[in-house]
């Protein structure tokens, strides 16, 4: 990541969306960076924290361990969108001597209201939350922050006061972090992190029931609630777009678990929930990416497997990068690339 630049004067940008076209492909446009790939586990499984820890107004989310996460050109490019939370998190990590190297935690973004699309500067970028979860040491990351910035007010979580500390104040944006009680640190815009105080994500949702087919101890993780977004944009998304999006979708999560090597199998994990009719509407593109992969010259020993049901499907497949950029080439879909090797 870059520098941290603490010294900014004018207000952030507002983040744009890169969108592509084409049925699944549109709506896994919407997440900027996700793998259109991926593996369904035991029924019984549950969804991550990062997830059941999210206030219920996200529309989407990326979660990932800290070190790892930092070092991709993808995220990367995702948070260069939301300028005031990638100045937030470098400040945070910096004054607070927070390595993330050395530790197992996670680094999540989420995403509260969705940009509109028929114009610039019409979002707001304080519109996100930044996570810092399941670290090594919670209590002393949070003496680490308390030492490093002021204390300002207090926040009410569930009936109780917890401190707000300022990491900046940056014209009409007042950024501060605080710790709930389960000991996770929450970064953002006051206007973002009172929705803490709210509802959270229910447990037997459809993106809990979506990410309880992932792999929760994947490096690289996310999820997207396409009606929440269509709610937020409404008539400003692009025609095409709209026509698009398969209609009936409620929640896609997705997972990735890269390999060590350039040429290393990467575990690729994706469950969709929706209506029946919606669901129908997504099989035949995961089935056609089942077998463009295993159509590829030098197949996959393993071949892709589609799992589905009334209201849920999803894909798992164990594929090098060069492999998945060819089967979604195959399907004119635009490529992925990471850096190899996870912790």
């Amino acid at each position: 990541m870059t520098q941290a630049r603490s010294q900014r004067q004018t207000p952030p940008g507002a983040p744009t969306l890169r969108l592509c076209r084409c049925g699944l492909g549109a709506l896994l446009g919407l997440t900027v960076l996700l793998a259109p790939a991926l593996a369904c586990h035991s029924r019984k499984a549950k969804a991550p924290d990062w997830i059941l820890s999210g206030p219920a107004p996200t529309v989407m989310a990326v979660s990932g361990q800290a070190g790892w996460i930092l070092e991709q050109p993808q995220f990367q490019a995702f948070l260069e969108q939301y300028p005031l939370a990638e100045q937030t998190l470098e400040l945070l990590l910096k004054r607070a001597k927070v390595s993330p190297h050395v530790e197992t935690g996670r680094i999540t973004f989420y995403v509260l209201t969705t940009p509109r699309l028929d114009g610039p500067n019409k979002a707001q970028p304080s519109d996100f939350l930044i996570q810092l979860g399941s670290f090594r040491e919670p209590a002393a990351l949070q003496v680490a922050i308390a030492d490093a910035f002021p204390q300002e007010g207090n926040l009410s979580l569930n009936g109780r006061e917890h401190p707000l500390f300022v990491i900046m104040d940056l014209n009409q944006y007042h950024v501060r972090a605080v710790a709930d009680a389960e000991g996770r640190i929450w970064m953002g815009d006051l206007g973002a992190l009172v929705k803490l105080g709210g509802a959270r994500l229910p447990v037997t949702g459809p993106v809990a029931e979506a990410a309880a087919w992932i792999n929760g101890a994947a490096p690289f993780q996310g999820y997207l609630r396409p009606q929440g977004i269509l709610a937020d944009a409404g008539a400003h998304l692009p025609a095409d777009l709209a026509r698009n999006l398969p209609q009936g979708i409620e929640a896609l999560a997705w997972s990735v678990t890269p390999g060590t090597g350039k040429d290393s199998l990467h575990r690729f994990e994706l469950a969709i929930t929706g209506s029946p009719s919606g669901v129908l509407q997504v099989a035949p593109w995961l089935q056609r990416f089942a077998a463009a992969a295993t159509s590829l010259q030098g197949a996959p020993s393993q071949a892709p497997e589609v799992l589905q049901e009334n209201r849920r499907i999803g894909l798992k497949a164990q594929l090098t990068q060069t492999q998945v950029n060819a089967a979604l080439a195959k399907l004119n879909q635009p490529g992925i690339r990471w850096r190899a090797g996870h912790p």
